[in-house]
């Protein structure tokens, strides 16, 4: 036991460091996470919709016998060891998202990693049980089909369609589509502008989960240098998410020796130079909006809208995005 807990503590060490040197952004990426940044409340309603939408996500009688499996087992945590350490590999990660789900409700995604020690338990804890009762196994068979089912159609929504019931709500898989089609429609636009302009051009987004989603779905990825993502967010002075701390497109880097230094260029005190300055991009925003954000208005010398992607299934908007030209880039003040 003491054995592990040493090995734990030891393996903390490496992102105690990370964030030390990172301005801690994991706490600010947690602190956004569980809406901290407005403030902390006690909102008993947000606890059920955790406690209920894990019902949903795991399917009803699953959660349900994995709760009951967990709770049973608490009671032989100081008598067997494996009980024991289950227990604590998924204790603490649930508890955690419970208690920031007193102010915020947690997805049931987030806590994902503790399942892996309660469903160990569960089934521990039912083995012996099921195969002593034809009604639990009755019962057991019964949850496992009614998970499959939900899973089947969770992971395709049409054969709700296809059996004629139309979703009245949001369909919950819409996230997942539309990405493809809309990022195909950027790269187009993109190589169309670039045989005009005579100029290859780089892609801002607008958020981080546009960017990744753009980044994996473009045939040509054509980053920039190395390590650089294919789709940049928009520059900042805050630390935001890991865009932050990969290579961005307003960072200057150290001029080579005997490199003509570009005119009018202004330099840091390291003789850096930003090898984007003069350059045009594409910036990609959701939904219509008629201008785009500050720190882009900013940072070029001119933008102008140069079209409108939508994709659509079943009449419904999944993606709605607005392109933008943005000319010459100067780099912000600082």
């Amino acid at each position: 036991m003491y054995l592990l807990l040493g090995v734990f503590a030891l393996c903390t060490v490496p992102p105690i460091i990370w964030n030390q040197q990172h301005a801690w952004i994991t706490l600010t990426h947690l602190r956004s996470r569980g809406g901290l940044e407005e403030g902390f409340g006690f909102h008993p309603t947000e606890i059920l919709s955790f406690v209920g939408e894990h019902f949903l996500a795991y399917s009803p009688f699953l959660f349900l016998a994995v709760a009951w499996g967990v709770i049973g087992s608490w009671r032989r945590v100081n008598q067997q060891f494996k009980v024991l350490f289950l227990m604590w590999f998924g204790l603490p990660v649930f508890v955690f998202y419970f208690l920031l789900s007193i102010n915020k409700s947690a997805a049931p995604n987030w806590d994902g990693l503790a399942f892996l020690g309660f469903g160990l338990l569960a089934i521990y804890f039912w083995w012996e049980r099921v195969e002593a009762s034809v009604l639990l196994r009755l019962c057991a068979g019964v949850a496992l089909l009614i998970g499959l089912v939900m899973s089947v159609i969770a992971l395709d929504t049409d054969l709700l369609r296809t059996a004629g019931y139309q979703l009245q709500r949001s369909d919950p898989s819409d996230r997942m589509r539309g990405w493809k089609s809309a990022t195909g429609a950027v790269e187009k636009m993109r190589t169309d502008l670039e045989s005009q302009l005579g100029e290859k051009l780089f892609l801002i987004a607008d958020a981080r989960d546009r960017a990744s989603e753009i980044s994996f779905y473009l045939r040509d990825k054509r980053t920039e240098g190395p390590g650089h993502p294919p789709v940049y967010i928009t520059e900042s002075q805050d630390l935001v998410n890991q865009f932050s701390f990969w290579p961005r497109y307003d960072e200057f880097v150290e001029i080579k020796p005997g490199e003509p230094r570009p005119e009018g260029e202004v330099y840091t005190e390291e003789n850096g130079i930003n090898p984007f300055a003069g350059r045009d991009a594409l910036f990609i925003r959701e939904g219509e909006k008629e201008r785009v954000p500050h720190n882009i208005r900013a940072a070029f010398q001119s933008t102008e809208p140069v079209g409108t992607i939508e994709v659509r299934r079943y009449g419904k908007v999944l993606r709605a995005w607005q392109v933008f030209l943005c000319r010459n880039y100067r780099t912000l003040p600082l």
